[in-house]
Formats: C-alpha cells, structure tokens, sequence
C-alpha cells in the first residue's frame, strides 16, 4: 500500500534572520495568505524566518538533515525528542509551510495524485489546508479567530471550502462542538471566555470539519494541566480512531506518544536516531540518546 505522506531527505539549515529576510518574496503566490475573515493567516503554520528558527538554534546549524519518513492511512506516527531536537521544525516542512533547502514532502490526495508540499502553488497548498489537511497547533490562540465566535470558527473553514449556506455551515459547527464535548449553548461566545482546554478542543473542531485525511498536531497537550491533557487524549485518540485520520504529531512527552502513536521517529539535533512500533522502540531502545530519554521518563 503506499503512504499517504513520504518525506524524502528534507533538511533545513537556518540562515542569519538578514540572509532569510533578503530571500523572502514580498509578492506573488509565495508572499503568505490574504487578511481577511474566511482566509487569514491562522488558517496555516507561520512562516518567516522568526517563526522557523527554533529558539537557541545557531544560524548555520541544521535543524533537520536528510530526514525521511512514511506515514500510512489510518496511522499515527509520533516525532518525539527534547525541545530543539528539530521536531516541530520537521512538522511545518512536511505540510510545507516552512521551505527546505533540500527534499520533498510527497502527499498522495484523494484524486490519488501525488503533490510535492514543498514544491507546489501556494494556492493550491492553502486549498489543501482547507480540505484535506489540518494543523493544530501547541497554542490554540495561534489557530484561531479570537475576534469572531466559536461558531463562526469552525464553520468558516467550510464556508472557505465552498459551503455557500450558512445555516449548514452552523449546523456542522455546532453538531463538531458537541464533538468535542464543548456545550452547544457555548456555539456563538467569544473563544476569549473559553478556557484552555475548551480552546484546543474547538481548534480541532475546526480542524476537523472539513473531513481532511491528514492531520498535524504540534504539541496538543503542551501548556494544559494533567487533568485537562487526559480529557484532550482520550477525545484525540477516540477521534483518531473513529475518523481513520492519519496523523503525524509531536510531542516531547513518551507518554503521550505511547498513547496516541502507532510508530515513533525519535529525534535529536535534526537528526533521526531511531524509529520503529512505539512499544517496540520505548520498551527496548536501541539508540543510546532514546536509552536516556525513556530513563529520564522512568526516573520521574
């Protein structure tokens, strides 16, 4: 069978800000997503040389080097590894949000064809994101209109796809809120009165409701109390599940990845140390660096 996603040699070696800024288109196809209601910039990962380089990452170093990978339908493949091993860097290549210097993110759609993320149209890249692709992010605030209602949140992704009644538009949104176990009463409050865990659970709503194929979750239970990670799992895992989505997800907790993934990549300076079953690769680790970091994790 072959993989929805296969990542071949991606690398990205961060340049001075300056030599990243002078590179960077001001207009044209490249030059980021129109303002504006139903097309803003929190509907895609942020791009820019400020929002690509990992904090404490020296210019001229990789944050990822030649990395492959394959992710099947129905599959959760989990990047674990320590704050800048090169992990969520890795994630906006593969959905191309970030440009490599080297490699290709191949994405097979629904039509069957075969879309190198990294080397197509930004148009067709956002429509993409809007149907068949989502990005969830660590921070719902990054992915999410807080000026407009949860409602309006959810159903403008649809209504950015195409959906021209908004009554429909409303219905799928509150029928995804439900989803998601936020009350339907809350449908049209401001996500400025949600709370934090009520804000991720409406991100992936919105995420979600188009029926995409293929999700990216950066660190979804970073920053939520234990009791709010749990809830948030346990509703991820449920969907994932029930939805058939394939998911590539990061996270630097191996709980979490023991939880939600079928295979894991383990990395560490951008590089890939190990990969395999996440049982296989957690309770008997090969690698030295995975050796410390299931250790680490035992001696908590």
């Amino acid at each position: 069978m072959k993989p929805l996603l296969a990542a071949h040699g991606l690398t990205k070696i961060f340049r001075s800000p300056s030599a990243e800024q002078s590179a960077e288109p001001t207009t044209g196809p490249l030059a980021g997503p129109p303002a504006g209601p139903l097309d803003r910039p929190s509907d895609w990962p942020a791009t820019g040389p400020s929002a690509e380089q990992p904090a404490g990452l020296p210019a001229g170093q990789p944050a990822c080097l030649e990395v492959a990978l394959e992710v099947h339908a129905g599959e959760v493949l989990g990047l674990v590894g320590e704050s800048g091993s090169g992990k969520s860097t890795l994630l906006n290549l593969l959905c191309g949000a970030v440009k490599a210097d080297a490699g290709q993110s191949l994405y097979r759609d629904a039509l069957g064809l075969e879309v190198d993320l990294q080397n197509v149209e930004e148009v067709d890249r956002r429509r993409l994101m809007r149907s068949e692709l989502g990005f969830v992010r660590q921070n719902p605030r990054d992915g999410l209109n807080m000026n407009v209602s949860a409602g309006a949140n959810v159903a403008e992704r649809l209504l950015a796809g195409g959906e021209r009644r908004y009554d429909r538009a409303r219905a799928a949104a509150a029928a995804w809120l439900e989803r998601v176990e936020i009350p339907v009463r809350r449908l049209d409050d401001s996500p400025e009165t949600y709370s934090g865990g009520m804000l991720q659970r409406l991100q992936i709503a919105k995420n979600l409701v188009a029926g995409p194929r293929l999700v990216f979750l950066d660190e979804p239970t970073g920053g939520l109390d234990v009791s709010v990670q749990a809830r948030l799992l346990d509703l991820l895992r449920n969907l994932v599940a029930g939805l058939r989505l394939a998911v590539v997800l990061t996270t630097h907790d191996l709980a979490v990845a023991r939880l939600l993934s079928h295979r894991i990549l383990v990395m560490k300076g951008g590089r890939t140390v190990e990969s395999g079953l996440t049982d296989q690769v957690l309770d008997d680790p090969q690698a030295p660096y995975t050796q410390l970091l299931t250790s680490s994790t035992l001696s908590l």
